[in-house]
């Protein structure tokens, strides 16, 4: 069974509603905001907000779900397409460069939710789908427990931390780096770590 399409209009309006509750978070944080401050600065009635959303902890959560579905699809895809790794090249894999395009071309909302305070479920969501992806990555680099240098699991939390960590400082700092070169980046540290070839590392 097809999924319905949405009406060009009904996406309009939750992409008003939307705009307007990460514009209002970022100006007076979350707890201040209520439903006519973000209906009047959608320049939509209140009658409007309630056909789509239920309350404001109602469009915060279907919008951060949205988001996040929408990022683990792209990952998804672009893992579906069965191009391995190349852990010798210094060209990022697709999958890296489609994570921060996502999230560049959606950076208003990740960057208000993942550094205002009192969104603590965002940051973790986001954490689960970096889990995620950095876990099947290993499973790809390593398959053999016996050959890593700490347990799986700590591995894996310490790397999706890391990514986690760079992801907000990037926006923090107003995406210095386009999303192709944080992949680059990104990538290199996962696979070589931050030292040049050193004996002294070796």
């Amino acid at each position: 069974m097809s999924k319905k399409k949405l009406d060009p209009r009904v996406l309009r309006t939750q992409q008003l509603l939307r705009d307007a509750l990460v514009e209002l978070i970022h100006e007076r944080g979350y707890e201040k905001i209520k439903v006519q401050d973000i209906t009047e600065r959608a320049t939509l009635n209140r009658a409007t907000f309630y056909l789509h959303y239920r309350d404001k902890l109602d469009l915060l959560s279907q919008s951060s779900e949205e988001i996040l579905n929408d990022l683990i699809k792209r990952i998804n895809d672009s893992l579906g397409n069965r191009d391995e790794i190349d852990f010798q090249s210094d060209q990022p894999h697709d999958t890296f460069v489609h994570i921060f395009e996502q999230i560049s071309s959606n950076s208003k909302l990740y960057k208000v939710f993942l550094t205002e305070k009192n969104m603590p479920h965002f940051t973790s969501r986001m954490m689960d789908v970096f889990i995620e992806f950095i876990t099947k990555g290993m499973a790809q680099m390593q398959p053999d427990d016996h050959k890593l240098t700490v347990p799986r699991e700590i591995a894996i939390r310490y790397i999706a931390s890391a990514f986690l960590g760079v992801v907000t400082w990037w926006l923090e700092n107003d995406m210095p780096y386009t999303p192709k070169h944080m992949a680059t980046l990104l990538m290199r540290l996962a696979i070589k770590g931050p030292y040049i070839d050193d004996p002294f590392f070796q």
